[in-house]
């Protein structure tokens, strides 16, 4: 909607003014890792851009918790009394994801969307607002350019920084919401300078780290055309079935609901899920679809570059390399693809 540039020595004050309104979510050193939590003191907390690629967990938990309930039951003596739990989720400003992270939200929209809205999902985006900053560097397990994207893409966020120097960041105001973070501090904000637009050479070192472009239609043909194909076995030989990929990766959104108390009284719960374990397609008559780690390795590739895109129109992956990364046993999704993409 609009570009301007950012003091860099502003962004302390911006962070303050927006937890003093709202919830602050952002990039927090935890130990030697770095994770998105509510943070407190602000620019004190908050880890900077440079120090991190991506932090190891994704921002989708703050969209779909690991653990929620859905309805709260009680027995009484003339019925079983069932309460909502409370839809008010707090204004939240989540600062400091990657351009893939912001990618993964308008990705899950499409879902939580499809045949009916789901109520929590969309109270949360509703509330929520996305200041995304552009990558300036990129590691080996980073592959947003092999699906489209980029670095400094835009996609599903309010507010993207990219950053001009060690002074500066370019601002593109992208959203309302991107708007109102800018009205918190207006005083840190300029108009841009012609010269200040070029967003591509903050990023080029990024940019030449990253793979070239797959041939994703070509790597969805072969995924319809192989579901049965012996190269499944192989290809999953070194997979623990742990579920480290899925529950760290910002698109993986299955779950199971499960109802948790007594007799008398409970919760009913919705609960991260992981398609990589054995027990997630056991039926109850002890029959499994997905009997062995080839078949569910197999679900994994299928799902988030065939089945979504018939779907949705899109893949259910930003590239945002976190299952390339935090892997137990280095199985390397992008590697797989590109030997897909040759067959």
């Amino acid at each position: 909607m609009s570009t301007k540039t950012l003091q860099a020595s502003r962004l302390p004050a911006l962070l303050d003014a927006i937890r003093q309104s709202t919830r602050l979510v952002a990039p927090a050193r935890d130990g030697d890792r770095i994770h998105f939590r509510p943070v407190a003191a602000a620019a004190a907390e908050i880890a900077s851009h440079r120090d991190y690629i991506v932090p190891r967990n994704s921002i989708k938990e703050f969209f779909f918790p690991r653990s929620e309930p859905l309805l709260a039951f009680e027995r009484r003596e003339a019925a079983v009394a069932v309460d909502d739990p409370p839809m008010a989720f707090p204004p939240t400003v989540l600062f400091g994801c990657r351009p893939c992270g912001a990618a993964s939200l308008p990705i899950m929209d499409a879902l939580y969307n499809w045949d009916s809205r789901d109520p929590f999902w969309n109270a949360r985006r509703a509330a929520t607002t996305v200041v995304a900053i552009a990558c300036t560097r990129a590691d080996e397990a980073c592959f947003c350019t092999a699906l489209g994207s980029a670095p400094n893409a835009t996609a599903g966020a309010d507010l993207l920084l990219t950053p001009l120097d060690d002074t500066r960041y370019l601002a593109e105001v992208l959203t309302p919401k991107g708007e109102a973070i800018v009205a918190l501090a207006p005083d840190a904000f300029r108009d841009a300078a012609p010269g200040d637009a070029d967003k591509q050479a903050p990023c080029q070192a990024a940019l030449d780290a990253l793979p070239s472009p797959l041939d994703l239609d070509r790597i969805a043909a072969w995924l319809a055309a192989n579901f049965e194909s012996d190269r499944w076995a192989p290809l999953s030989y070194k997979c623990l079935g742990c579920g480290c990929c899925t529950f760290l990766c910002p698109t993986c959104h299955c779950f199971d609901i499960v109802d948790e108390g007594t007799y008398r009284r409970g919760q009913r719960r919705k609960n991260w899920d992981a398609c990589q374990t054995p027990l997630f397609s056991l039926h109850a008559s002890g029959h499994n679809p997905r009997p062995d780690q080839a078949a569910r390795w197999r679900q994994r590739i299928e799902h988030k570059f065939n089945y979504y895109v018939q779907k949705f129109a899109v893949r259910s992956c930003v590239g945002c390399g976190r299952c390339i990364r935090h892997c137990p046993v280095n199985m390397n999704i992008l590697g797989q693809l590109q030997e897909i993409s040759t067959l």
